[in-house]
């Protein structure tokens, strides 16, 4: 019976042991849990912190965007207004040429000249370049040429005459000068032509 007693009183510890485990399991459990928590906490105020950040970067962003759009078209109508005041002048000279003529015939073509100059000096200011290639070896890349024609003081392949101006404007081409070009001496062409011919 002692030993019966002792078994019962070693059952009776362990149990209370158990529960003391499970109890402390439990506490455990709900510490974990509570820990679980305030992590999830921690990382939703976290989460929100980064969103608010963002949203605002973005903001800022974009309003950079806009007022970047608004300073180029700013600049854009700065430099239009800028252009067609030197237009005025032009136009200035082109009336007072009109003026002139009325009264003396001979002053249109100084007035006319003297727009020309005024153009040709406000183009050259905004870095436009004129293409005129008389007599320089015809070039592809900035001559048009609309014909050809033989001739007996250019070598082949001469511009003999610009028929139209072209403009280069910072190493880009506006438009290409038309010319007519040179296909060489009348005789060298027939010597050529009755080689084939052969």
């Amino acid at each position: 019976m002692a030993e019966k007693d002792t078994l019962k009183d070693k059952e009776i510890i362990q149990n209370d042991e158990n529960k003391d485990l499970k109890k402390e399991d439990q506490v455990s459990s709900q510490s974990n849990d509570k820990n679980k928590g305030e992590q999830s906490e921690n990382l939703q105020e976290e989460y929100e912190k980064l969103k608010e950040n963002y949203l605002r970067l973005l903001a800022d962003f974009d309003n950079y965007r806009k007022r970047m759009m608004k300073e180029i078209e700013e600049a854009k109508e700065a430099a239009k207004r800028s252009i067609i005041k030197e237009f005025l002048v032009i136009l200035d000279n082109l009336e007072k040429a009109i003026e002139m003529a009325y009264q003396h015939k001979d002053a249109i073509i100084e007035g006319i000249e003297l727009s020309i100059k005024s153009f040709r000096d406000m183009l050259k200011k905004h870095g436009v370049e004129e293409i005129n290639p008389k007599e320089e070896t015809f070039d592809p890349n900035l001559h048009d040429a609309l014909m050809t024609q033989e001739s007996d003081k250019l070598p082949k392949n001469t511009v003999i005459q610009t028929v139209e101006k072209g403009y280069i404007y910072k190493d880009k081409l506006i438009r290409p000068a038309k010319v007519i070009v040179s296909a060489g001496k009348k005789e060298e062409n027939q010597q050529n032509n009755n080689e084939k011919e052969e």
